[in-house]
């Protein structure tokens, strides 16, 4: 059994039609907004940023916790 809606004017299926033509038209946008802020996250220069900033924190978590915990030898 399908869930047929009835209409009872031009008018209805009008404005129907009118609501889906701006969802799609709101879909699009947000698939172009992911679309750049995808493209923008894995461009070179962030990769090489996040590779950096990946290095330092190793590096300065290292040091904290040779600090923090000496081990004797």
């Amino acid at each position: 059994m399908t869930n047929m809606k009835t209409y009872k004017s031009l008018e209805e299926i009008n404005q129907e039609l009118e609501i889906y033509k701006l969802q799609a038209q709101i879909d699009k946008e947000k698939m172009k907004q992911n679309y750049y802020e995808i493209k923008d996250s894995v461009s070179p220069t962030n990769i090489a940023l996040d590779v950096s900033l990946s290095i330092v924190r190793k590096l300065l978590y290292g040091r904290l916790f040779q600090k923090l915990l000496p081990f004797r030898k």
